[in-house]
């Protein structure tokens, strides 16, 4: 199974749940391959099994390098989109990973991120298996990360939160490895 680790990390939290679902990706036997966005990237999804996406919630989004990227990638796949459905591709799944801060409203916070993404793994007939929102430390505002609807997190995503990020990862790779 080829694997890919596709993210964009403004603050090192979410390059710390793509690291975890790395190691976990590795320890099923398969060595995936782990891309930051940048601008100007252009990756094949066709040429991938199963492609983790993670991005930070800023301001309830992906940050913008993330949307334009999609975008970009949407435009170049135009092509293989068809205007009645999204059908999906045999054998061509994907994950959505997410963090977020949840200051104001918890978890709300991130779940437009994650659909966001999700939306684009339907868009590229991409199977969605599970969306993953990881609170992590507000940089930048460190009231923020001490008091708010989720209480302190100034130490997340902590070695718990990966943990859970680790099993689940193994959970996916025992899934698709069994079929």
């Amino acid at each position: 199974m080829k694997s890919l680790i596709l993210y964009f990390s403004a603050s090192g939290n979410t390059k710390k749940v793509a690291a975890t679902i790395a190691d976990a990706v590795c320890a099923a036997g398969t060595q995936p391959d782990i891309v930051q966005i940048t601008e100007g990237l252009e990756i094949d999804f066709d040429a991938y099994d199963l492609v983790f996406l993670g991005a930070p919630s800023i301001q309830w989004i992906p940050p913008e390098p993330v949307c334009k990227y999609l975008k970009a990638e949407m435009d170049r796949a135009r092509h293989g989109v068809r205007p009645i459905g999204a059908p999906r591709k045999p054998g061509k799944f994907g994950v959505v990973f997410c963090t977020f801060s949840g200051v104001h409203t918890g978890l709300n916070e991130g779940l437009v991120a994650g659909k966001y993404l999700g939306q684009f793994f339907e868009h590229m007939g991409f199977w969605v298996l599970d969306e993953w929102y990881v609170p992590g430390r507000f940089r930048g505002w460190e009231e923020g990360s001490r008091v708010g609807k989720l209480g302190d997190i100034s130490n997340r995503p902590n070695a718990e939160d990966l943990r859970g990020v680790a099993i689940r990862t193994a959970e996916v790779m025992q899934t698709l490895v069994a079929r």
